[in-house]
């Protein structure tokens, strides 16, 4: 027999996470442990490295007095990077012409 499907209201912060992704995308991405992240491409070093130089949004997330936690990057700031860049080579391509 099936369960019936429960429907909860969604609080206030999860209805803004889910405003906010485009589409299937999601708004947090996390570095792989080896290849390339799913969406982008992009290595884990390479990642880090963006954030690292303030291109693209990340944030870590550890609970008070642990060591470890998880390092999250914002899948938008890094589309959006990459439209830059494409809009860079672009102009350089049309004003080098």
């Amino acid at each position: 027999e099936v369960a019936p499907v429960v429907r909860r209201k969604l609080s206030p912060q999860v209805a803004e996470l889910i405003a906010q992704r485009n589409g299937l995308l999601p708004v947090w991405v996390r570095a792989p442990k080896s290849g390339t992240e799913h969406y982008t491409g992009f290595s884990r070093a390479k990642l880090y490295e963006m954030a690292g130089d303030g291109k693209i949004r990340s944030v870590s997330i550890r609970e008070a007095g642990q060591v470890k936690g998880v390092r999250l990057f914002e899948l938008a700031s890094i589309l959006t990077f990459v439209e830059c860049c494409e809009t860079e080579a672009n102009a350089k391509t049309k004003g080098g012409q």
